[in-house]
């Protein structure tokens, strides 16, 4: 028994993980703020994508800016196929906080490293989902906006000019500079010698950004009512995990349907399905907060429930991958 659990978190250490943390965070978030009152979440999603860069062959990046059309496929299902079913499921549960949540949730970004680490961990083109990762992000403004004021009548104003200078220095710097960190040599040959080591690193600051969110989760659960929070914890897992797996076995199918190669369709897929955590609170506790409390439970049940799946559907999808070029060609 002892072999076998070892042999098991060898393997899965980044689920354990993430499981003892976010129930921990949940569940006693105070145990935790002495570290999480430190983490800055734009930091880790900062060195994470780093990390990420540096480890992602340039031509590969550069072959998917000539042909961009999984990537604009991954954009359309992610903004505009997403939001449509999570207003229809939200319809199945008994409380309009689960709706408003699955809305919310749908209606932001692309996570802004963990879909490019997972699609790497399944043997995937990891430059079509940070090309993806790129559409969702700079069009968020516009379509985030549209999307929340005609399924939840919110009108959310966001500050352009802030959003864009985020957006550069959160996303494209660290790509940028991960690149032209493998102009060297040495930090070329490092990190394709350690890039499994440095892709565990990037989970790390996954992880962190999760518990720092759980811990955020857990201290507004515990200033609401608690008569209601059994029913909607249920439904907001159910119906959470729900959407993302319709969405991530659309986008690999419809994927295959179009042609795209085996590399393209696992990154449609995880780059289509996962969304970021930390936009949709924001947006949560500025407009939807006061109305709609419970509401924060699907944006973390999802989210957490994505790195879960998508850990274990990448094994699977790995073993089922054929190797891709430079261009993508199968």
């Amino acid at each position: 028994m002892t072999k076998f659990m070892m042999s098991f978190l060898a393997k899965h250490w980044f689920l354990a993980l993430l499981v003892v943390g976010v129930g921990v965070a949940i569940f006693s978030p105070d145990a935790l703020h002495p570290v999480t009152d430190y983490w800055e979440p734009r930091s880790s999603i900062a060195i994470s994508l780093f990390l990420m860069a540096w480890t992602m062959p340039t031509q590969t990046l550069l072959a998917e800016f000539k042909s961009p059309y999984a990537s604009l496929w991954a954009v359309l299902l992610s903004y505009g196929l997403m939001p449509i079913c999570a207003w229809a499921l939200g319809y199945l549960a008994p409380d309009d906080d689960v709706q408003i949540g699955l809305i919310l949730i749908s209606a932001v970004p692309c996570t802004l490293s963990s879909a490019i680490l997972w699609t790497r961990l399944a043997g995937g083109n990891e430059a079509t989902a940070l090309l993806t990762v790129m559409g969702t992000t700079f069009t968020s403004w516009i379509l985030t906006t549209a999307w929340l004021y005609a399924l939840t009548r919110a009108a959310v104003q966001f500050e352009i000019l802030a959003m864009t200078v985020d957006l550069i220095v959160a996303l494209i710097l660290p790509v940028l500079l991960g690149q032209l960190l493998r102009l060297a040599p040495p930090c070329e040959r490092f990190a394709e010698r350690y890039k499994l080591w440095i892709g565990g690193l990037a989970q790390i600051f996954v992880l962190a950004i999760v518990i720092k969110a759980g811990v955020t989760v857990g201290d507004r659960l515990r200033e609401g009512d608690t008569l209601q929070a059994p029913a909607i914890f249920a439904w907001s897992i159910g119906l959470a995990v729900g959407l993302h797996l319709f969405i991530l076995g659309g986008g690999l199918l419809s994927s295959r349907w179009l042609g795209f190669d085996h590399g393209r369709q696992i990154a449609v897929a995880f780059s289509a399905s996962q969304k970021t955590l930390q936009v949709s609170l924001v947006l949560y506790d500025q407009y939807y907060k006061d109305q709609f409390p419970y509401a924060v439970m699907p944006l973390l049940f999802y989210h957490v429930g994505q790195l879960m799946l998508d850990t274990l559907i990448a094994e699977q999808l790995l073993k089922s991958n054929k190797p891709f070029n430079a261009e993508g060609v199968v």
